[in-house]
């Protein structure tokens, strides 16, 4: 039993090892599993604006784990793209510097937490479905609501 128990062990670790694989861009630490990208971690020593890319490695960038951005103390803007679809607990707990971060309108879930404090942000561009008070409580910018909450469809960005 100890044998089979171990093959299956090693079996499971030879096949997740085949369809997860990730790496580093820049400051971005992500990973890629069925096809699909999550940025997983920030270097902390990241500064300034970040563009996260669309794709990395040819596949789409879909998510933003938990805890990605914890503590990137320097980053003053954040553009997430169009194509990823949830954000993570905590993503962005302790980013003190932001100021703005852009959601596009495909983001259809964020985790609770996601701007805990974020002390420094005036102004986010989110999906209609995340405008309002009790979002903005939820996701710990309640300071912003309702004058620093807009909509995806109100800015335009070019790259």
């Amino acid at each position: 039993m100890k044998k089979l128990m171990f093959n299956l062990v090693w079996l499971f670790l030879i096949v997740y090892s085949l369809q997860v694989n990730g790496g580093e861009l820049g400051p971005l630490t992500y990973e890629i599993a069925d096809g699909q990208v999550t940025i997983t971690d920030c270097n902390g020593a990241a500064k300034g604006e970040l563009e996260i890319p669309a794709e990395i490695e040819g596949a789409p960038v879909t998510s933003i784990g938990e805890w990605a951005f914890r503590s990137c103390s320097s980053l003053t803007s954040i553009i997430i793209p169009e194509g990823v679809t949830s954000i993570g607990l905590s993503a962005f707990i302790h980013c003190k510097s932001l100021t703005s971060i852009i959601i596009p309108e495909s983001v259809t879930s964020i985790e609770t937490f996601a701007f805990f404090n974020c002390s420094s942000l005036t102004s986010i561009v989110i999906p209609q479905a995340f405008h309002s008070r009790s979002e903005a409580n939820r996701l710990k910018i309640t300071h912003l609501w309702p004058d620093g909450f807009f909509l995806p469809s109100s800015i335009t960005h070019t790259p």
